[in-house]
């Protein structure tokens, strides 16, 4: 008669990545929204921060936008997708949880929230977003897809 074999539970350098992000993020979360309202990653570089501290709530969308104005963004949790469309050309991109950023026609009429100088905010899903004056870079944490939104020079991946 065979002896079961022993079973490890091996989780892989990118499902730990993603626990240790998520369990992070849970607990920013978690933290009063005073707290959790900017978290500075280091001295000089962008702000993090969470969707609840730029967001009124996980359930409802979220419209924001870059510093200038010319890049409208607006966060879906049902769908769990980001789209952003820069008003001067009309181009537009969504990014879903399939991994690819997709070019779309969009028009956002809202503005929202205004992000912060190099303000980066943080999604459920491992979505994150980061601006400049006249940039917007969206990406997946632990995916391959992205885009950026830029005058002259926007693409995705």
């Amino acid at each position: 008669m065979r002896r079961p074999r022993k079973q490890f539970i091996c989780l892989g350098l990118p499902r730990l990545q993603h626990a240790i992000a998520l369990s992070v993020f849970v607990a920013l979360l978690a933290l009063p929204s005073s707290v959790a309202a900017t978290v500075p990653i280091s001295t000089g570089s962008p702000t993090a921060v969470a969707a609840r501290g730029i967001c009124n709530s996980a359930k409802a969308p979220c419209h924001f936008s870059t510093p200038s104005g010319n890049i409208r963004c607006l966060w879906t949790p049902k769908p769990n997708n980001v789209a952003c469309a820069m008003l001067s050309n009309g181009r537009a991109y969504r990014l879903r949880s399939t991994g690819k950023a997709r070019t779309i026609q969009l028009k956002l009429a809202t503005r929202g929230q205004t992000l912060a100088l190099n303000e980066q905010i943080v999604f459920p899903g491992s979505y994150s977003c980061r601006d400049t004056r006249r940039t917007m870079i969206c990406n997946q944490d632990f995916l391959a897809g992205a885009f950026t939104l830029a005058p002259g020079h926007s693409h995705s991946s």
